[in-house]
């Protein structure tokens, strides 16, 4: 069942692509079980490991549907994901009914579902916009020497909507569409957005990936490009929430709730 937000008058479905179980280790970096054990445990599954999903965002802005990246697509492997042309489906969409497409960052559980079985873009009708310091980086060299090939779902994506002249680059907080305004999130990755939806959501995209950020947002992840801008992000992004009444949500997050401040961190309440 597709969880959907009300953000004051505008729908937002979660669109769970699939998910997967990771070590501590990955979603904290550096982690100390004697220092950190006592919070993270009680969140860990009987293999020690932490349970998260992939998703996306379907939002029905008043000016035509917006979707906040795309899933794994053909990129999921042995993994559980590929999911979000099922859920969209679900809600009765089709891919060409999306008007546009916001790309949070690079990384294959967000852009692999942008292409079709052919890798020609999977949402045709649709304007692709992304963060020109994100689109620059999945197209250097050194994305091209990232491990395991990583770079090379983003920048196949990238190739083939500027093949059929569907991408447009920001480089500052814009609004897209009436009520969607796309905001610089830089740290996971160097050009990484999150999304505000009119004045009642945050979607933080990856900047967030764990409940224990919000009172530890110090505590970055393995994946995250330059910790010491994530952790500056997420203090933005949770001081955004707490103070304007958002509901905030990701796209990892296991859930969606209000944030509150408490010091000089933060509490998720979930909803």
């Amino acid at each position: 069942m597709v969880e959907t937000f009300d953000a004051g008058t505008i729908a937002c479905h979660v669109l769970v692509d699939g998910g997967r179980s990771v070590s501590p280790r990955f979603v904290f970096r550096g982690y100390d079980d004697a220092v950190q054990g006592p919070f993270v445990r009680p969140y860990l599954d009987a293999d020690g490991k932490l349970a998260g999903r992939f998703a996306a965002l379907l939002i029905e802005a008043p000016d035509g549907l917006v979707l906040v990246d795309a899933g794994l697509g053909g990129f999921a492997g042995d993994l559980d994901g590929g999911n979000v042309p099922q859920e969209l489906e679900i809600l009765g969409v089709r891919p060409w009914d999306v008007r546009t497409v916001i790309i949070t960052h690079g990384h294959a559980d967000h852009v692999g579902g942008l292409l079709g079985p052919r890798k020609d873009p999977a949402f045709p009708d649709a304007r692709h916009v992304i963060h020109r310091v994100e689109a620059d980086f999945w197209a250097s060299e050194d994305a091209a020497a990232l491990p395991d090939d990583a770079g090379a779902p983003a920048l196949a994506a990238l190739q083939a909507l500027l093949e059929a002249d569907l991408l447009d680059l920001i480089a500052s907080d814009v609004e897209l569409v009436k009520g969607v305004r796309a905001i610089e999130a830089p740290g996971h990755t160097p050009g990484h957005l999150a999304v505000v939806i009119g004045d009642a959501l945050l979607w933080a995209g990856d900047a967030v990936i764990s409940p224990l950020n919000a009172p530890h947002p110090e505590w970055v992840s393995a994946a995250d490009m330059d910790a010491q801008a994530n952790e500056a992000t997420r203090r933005a992004l949770f001081a955004r929430a707490a103070d304007d009444r958002l509901m905030f949500a990701a796209s990892h997050l296991p859930v969606a709730g209000t944030v509150e401040r408490d010091g000089d961190a933060y509490v998720l309440v979930e909803r």
